[in-house]
């Protein structure tokens, strides 16, 4: 007996499917040129388009852009060593960044979403105090050390997003 027909997945802009194959197999792109993809690989399948079904794959989730406004950042998580989409650096598992340029940002198939961060918008009487959880060098060029403490100021910045590599006081 067959299965019954199933209509085709319709991926819209700015989603992507989020694929994992199930089984080792050939894939064929349109020249006829074969890739050998093994069971455990995952990829993204972009929209806009219209996903074909393969026996050989699953659809794990479907993934949406997320929209970076002004002021805002979006801090992200590799889940496993890779190289993300938005600086092209290697990326080790369980490492965090941000992406703080406007528009839509969809994620990689190594990345996830941890949060949408809100810059803090600092005045004469509103600062930022910052400790640092390793050693790194801030967005205004100066090196601090792990456990080291200081303020971010209005005189700094009007606004601030930290970075994850300091936490606010």
């Amino acid at each position: 007996m067959f299965a019954q027909p199933q209509p085709l997945t319709t991926v819209k802009i700015s989603t992507a499917l989020r694929l994992r194959a199930t089984n080792d197999f050939d894939d064929v792109d349109q020249d006829g040129k074969k890739t050998p993809v093994h069971a455990g690989d995952e990829w993204l399948f972009p929209g806009p388009s219209t996903y074909v079904p393969n026996v050989n794959v699953e659809v794990v989730e479907v993934l949406s852009a997320q929209i970076i406004g002004p002021n805002q950042a979006l801090r992200l998580r590799a889940r496993q060593d890779c190289i993300s989409r938005n600086d092209n650096k290697k990326r080790v598992a369980g490492e965090e960044w941000q992406v703080t340029t406007t528009g839509n940002y969809l994620p990689g198939v190594s990345e996830e979403v941890v949060k949408l961060q809100n810059a803090f918008v600092l005045t004469e009487n509103k600062a930022l105090h910052l400790k640092a959880a390793r050693t790194f060098t801030d967005a205004y060029g100066k090196e601090r050390k792990t456990g080291e403490e200081w303020l971010v100021t209005s005189k700094d910045s009007e606004t601030h997003i930290p970075d994850g590599t300091s936490k606010n006081k």
